[in-house]
């Protein structure tokens, strides 16, 4: 006769398994009836056969976390672009940048931007900020401030650029470095540190998951110190960047909010009457069937709107005409890049193309035949600049390109490349037409004002030098 504890266990893996069923259906149906993402939408059409062709490795580097956070975060990031992704082993965060370097993994996450890092990485926008704590033994008095107690041992983590920022602000502080968070914690623990200094992402997953029950959070590091994170990619595949940054724009802060959230909650676990909640999880799973059945019923509206949305907001900044951004666009990207070049003192140059004689167009073709050549002269430009760079319709027949990390020199030899290659295409029924370039630099300190004013200087330049001309200002 089986004993009472023994068909206990029976029923609860029986029902366990039920749901588990109930869970797969419910998920396959979902998928199979879900309609093209609204992140795949906004991919341009060589950037999708690049993800359709490819498969990208995550540098699984959060090992604190857990094993699978890195790629977790990623496929959640990049959930609606259906990318080929699998991950390294658990590595550590030099190992990771390693990784990177020799090909060996594409997507590095929790990458905190460095004007170091940057001549060799490329990074989306900041996806999340993560504090920095500082972990002691219970018997430790709170951390308030930190440069009371320099005289102490902290533990901070290898290769941490932000952290070694603490030695300008807190010279006295003495350090040692740890690769991994849980080596951090149990040097604190065994008493051979004073404290720790972690995210706190990584401190709550191992508080959660190991026994460290003797330390606690004593305090966080001021907000300059957070890790404010990104996804970064080699430095010489801008395609992936490009399609990161629009995955990690397109995600809901929310979602990577409670994926955070996951781990970053310390929890006390009480004693358990398991057969309670085997009960309730039941009536919840119950509860749950008719929510999704009404939910389904919202979802393919919400799905429209959605879309439309989308659609909105890029349309608010696309000329309707040649498909390239329009001013409000190329007005916000001035003052975007002009504050980044200004804090991180990269370069930014500028060229203003006009079309030569474009009023004889119109006059002798019609204005037809002029939108016509205004389209192509426009995808001519669009499809031989870089992924990063930005054309915008400045006015009329007139033209614009921010180059991002460009110097004169190298703005110069673009646009004299564009100059030729627009020479030489033919723009039916015309035989022929040509433009003037105006080219220059952003100076340090200079206005978008004073920049455009540079730039439109340079372009009438060259049309006084008889047109077809490519000009520099480099004052």
């Amino acid at each position: 006769m089986e004993k009472p504890n023994e068909s206990f266990c029976q029923l609860k893996h029986q029902v366990f398994i039920y749901i588990s069923l109930l869970f797969i259906s419910l998920t396959v149906h979902s998928e199979l009836n879900e309609e093209p993402s609204v992140t795949s939408q906004i991919l341009t059409v060589e950037e999708r056969n690049y993800i359709a062709t490819r498969s990208f490795t995550v540098c699984s580097v959060a090992q604190a976390a857990g094993s699978e956070a890195s790629i977790d975060l990623v496929k959640l990031i990049t959930t609606s672009l259906n990318m080929n992704l699998h991950a390294t082993p658990p590595i550590s965060w030099q190992e990771g940048l390693t990784g990177l370097k020799n090909k060996t993994c594409d997507i590095l996450p929790w990458a905190t931007y460095t004007i170091e890092r940057n001549r060799r990485m490329n990074f989306t926008t900041p996806y999340a900020r993560i504090i920095r704590v500082i972990v002691t033994r219970q018997e430790r008095a709170y951390v308030s401030d930190i440069s009371n107690f320099e005289d102490e041992l902290f533990v901070t983590e290898s290769n941490n650029q932000i952290l070694d920022n603490l030695h300008k602000a807190y010279p006295r502080l003495k350090t040692i470095q740890s690769d991994l968070t849980a080596t951090a914690l149990e040097l604190v623990l065994e008493g051979k540190a004073f404290a720790s200094i972690a995210s706190l992402y990584s401190v709550a997953n191992l508080f959660n998951n190991r026994e460290f029950g003797e330390l606690k959070i004593s305090g966080r590091l001021p907000p300059e110190f957070d890790d404010v994170v990104s996804l970064a990619s080699r430095k010489n595949d801008a395609m992936l960047n490009a399609i990161l940054e629009k995955a990690v724009r397109m995600t809901n802060p929310k979602q990577i909010a409670n994926f955070m959230s996951q781990g970053a909650i310390l929890k006390i676990e009480p004693e358990i009457d398991y057969q309670r909640i085997w009960i309730v999880a039941i009536l919840i799973v119950i509860v749950f069937i008719l929510l999704l059945w009404w939910n389904r019923r919202l979802t393919g509206l919400n799905h429209q709107l959605a879309i439309a949305h989308a659609e909105l907001e890029l349309l608010s900044i696309t000329d309707t005409l040649t498909g390239s951004y329009n001013r409000l666009k190329i007005d916000r990207a001035f003052a975007q890049e002009i504050t980044r070049c200004d804090r991180y003192n990269h370069s930014l140059s500028v060229f203003m193309i006009d079309i030569d004689h474009f009023k004889k167009v119109n006059d002798q073709h019609g204005h037809l035949i002029g939108d016509k050549v205004l389209i192509k002269f426009a995808n001519t430009i669009k499809e031989n600049i870089r992924s990063n760079d930005l054309l915008g319709r400045w006015g009329g027949e007139e033209f614009i390109v921010i180059c991002t990390e460009t110097n004169i020199k190298d703005a110069e030899r673009v646009a004299e490349k564009l100059r030729t290659l627009i020479e030489n295409t033919c723009f039916d029924p015309l035989q022929k037409i040509t433009a003037s370039f105006g080219v220059t630099q952003w100076k340090k300190g200079e206005s978008q004002e004073t920049l455009v004013s540079k730039v439109d200087t340079a372009m009438y330049q060259s049309q006084q030098r008889g047109r077809n001309k490519v000009s520099v200002i480099i004052d």
